[in-house]
């Protein structure tokens, strides 16, 4: 505080640090300066200038400890990078994208989209991976793309008769995906294999055993008619329909394929949110697999934590078993349909009735370890039985992600600061 050159050397000292612990850019300037700002607002409060310095330097630190806490303890760290900060101009025209007049859907297409043909939105494969997995997309700019350049993407687009679990992972940003396409994926991350048999004889409207282009896009169209790139302007070919169709769209699908694909569609994402919370483990602990279940929604965590660390049958699963229980939510409505038998008949559910109710909706019963782990999330007052309402509620928001958040009010650094330090002392 004694000059305006020291307090912008803390400052970039203070960022050079937050970028080596990982914190994006917009992260790091906005937790410097309410650092400082603390700092002088303890100064000012104190009548000398050794007690500033004190309160300034004991805020400081537990606001740092409470930030650098709780990111790597809520939730694994991600590899930020350094990336290109939108500009005011660019900000502007990000905020004029979210109209508040269409859909969550669309809002979320255009926060994620990083590409531009012709004044319309594309997303890359990464983009739709980051939808799908992350709350909020990175900062980054908007690529125009011309002709040329679409063309090269769609030559690269390898066939679906191939198939990939790895397909979005490999296209990375080599990709253009509409917002009918985004529409179609997010949808059928969502869906069993009986429906996605219905789809296929929906999309078949000629009844012929295969679909075309043209039958797939009559279905998107109508979908998305009226909204973003459903004018004349629209690409005639994306990578979507370049994969499943051929680079000419002149190739049959047929319904081996189309379930193939979306079965690899679904496995590649839940890879992806597998992994990122087992930190490239084969196996994903109890506390982090409850992480992945209730991060879209406002459950607090510290409860559901504490009742895990008491459960000492089982620690961890692995990919398998998380997939089996994924496969369980895309059956939920079947599943809530028999789980609604056992509570009009007043039988409170057990750890058996859950099991043999996941059996008939899926063909398999749930591995009991998996069970353990749900009872211990959703059994709030520990008497052996499945609080079902909440347990629906909690695994529909988070079967449709990111679309149905319900708005949460964020806690203060210092509340975060402080269920860290209880997460920690339970875990002892």
């Amino acid at each position: 505080r004694t000059n305006a050159k020291e307090n912008t050397t803390m400052m970039h000292r203070s960022l050079l640090i937050m970028r080596r612990l990982m914190f994006t850019p917009a992260e790091a300037l906005r937790i410097t300066r309410s650092l400082c700002n603390s700092s002088r607002w303890s100064y000012q409060r104190a009548n000398s200038s050794k007690w500033g310095y004190a309160w300034g330097a004991l805020i400081g630190v537990t606001g740092g400890l409470a930030l650098i806490a709780h990111r790597s303890g809520s939730q694994p760290i991600e590899n930020y990078t350094l990336v290109p900060r939108l500009n005011a101009e660019e900000k502007k025209e990000d905020q004029q994208k979210k109209d508040p007049g269409v859909s969550l859907r669309e809002n979320r297409f255009k926060e994620f989209a990083s590409l531009s043909y012709k004044g319309e939105l594309y997303m890359t494969a990464a983009d739709f991976l980051e939808s799908a997995t992350r709350d909020k997309p990175r900062e980054h700019y908007l690529q125009v793309i011309d002709e040329k350049m679409v063309a090269q993407m769609m030559k690269s687009t390898p066939s679906c008769s191939q198939g990939s679990n790895t397909l979005f992972r490999t296209l990375g940003n080599n990709a253009v995906i509409s917002y009918a396409d985004y529409v179609f994926l997010l949808t059928a991350l969502t869906k069993t294999t009986r429906q996605f048999e219905i789809a296929f004889r929906v999309f078949d409207a000629d009844s012929s055993g295969y679909i075309s282009v043209s039958e797939f896009r009559k279905v998107e169209d109508a979908i998305t008619r009226g909204t973003i790139g459903s004018h004349e302007g629209a690409l005639p070919m994306t990578t979507l329909l370049t994969h499943l169709f051929g680079e000419k769209g002149n190739r049959q699908l047929y319904i081996k394929e189309f379930v193939r694909f979306i079965e690899n569609l679904q496995r590649e994402v839940r890879e992806i949110d597998f992994f990122k919370y087992s930190d490239g483990l084969s196996h994903l602990n109890k506390e982090n697999f409850a992480r992945i279940l209730l991060r879209h929604t406002a459950v607090d965590i510290y409860p559901v934590l504490k009742r895990l660390h008491s459960i000492t049958s089982v620690a961890s699963i692995n990919f398998e078993q998380f997939e089996h229980f994924c496969r369980l939510l895309n059956a939920l409505d079947d599943f809530a349909i028999s789980m609604t038998i056992f509570t009009v008949a007043g039988k409170p559910i057990t750890k058996d009735e859950f099991r043999r109710a996941s059996q008939v909706c899926t063909g398999k019963p749930l591995d009991s370890s998996v069970v353990d782990i749900i009872f211990g999330i959703f059994d709030t007052n520990g008497d052996g039985y499945l609080s079902y309402h909440e347990f629906l509620k909690v695994m529909q928001n988070w079967k449709v992600r990111s679309m149905k958040v319900r708005e949460s009010k964020e806690k203060s650094t210092w509340t975060q600061f402080k269920t860290c330090i209880k997460m920690e002392m339970s875990s002892q």
